[in-house]
């Protein structure tokens, strides 16, 4: 599974606070989101939420993780507005 993925999933759930407002946001079936945490959970060895039945609450670490996953998603925004729209052709790379 893609990490950026598993990034955009994550703060999508974080924000909606619920796995089903976070796949409706995302367009994502609620066992989609669910794979999408748990492997997430399982890559960085942490729970990043708590959660029930009836209920779901960032823990602490999953705070602390997502302030770096907010700002990594941030900087790939930024990076992919600042890019030209045609990658410039270099010929005398070669010469």
């Amino acid at each position: 599974m893609d990490r950026l993925h598993q990034l955009e999933v994550f703060v999508a759930v974080a924000d909606a606070g619920s796995f089903a407002k976070a796949g409706i946001r995302l367009r994502l079936s609620p066992p989609a989101v669910t794979r999408a945490i748990s492997a997430l959970e399982d890559r960085i060895g942490v729970r990043v939420f708590n959660r029930t039945t009836r209920s779901l609450a960032i823990t602490d670490s999953g705070q602390r993780f997502m302030e770096s996953a907010k700002r990594i998603l941030a900087d790939l925004d930024a990076a992919e507005r600042g890019k030209p729209a045609k990658p410039p052709c270099r010929r005398d790379i070669w010469q």
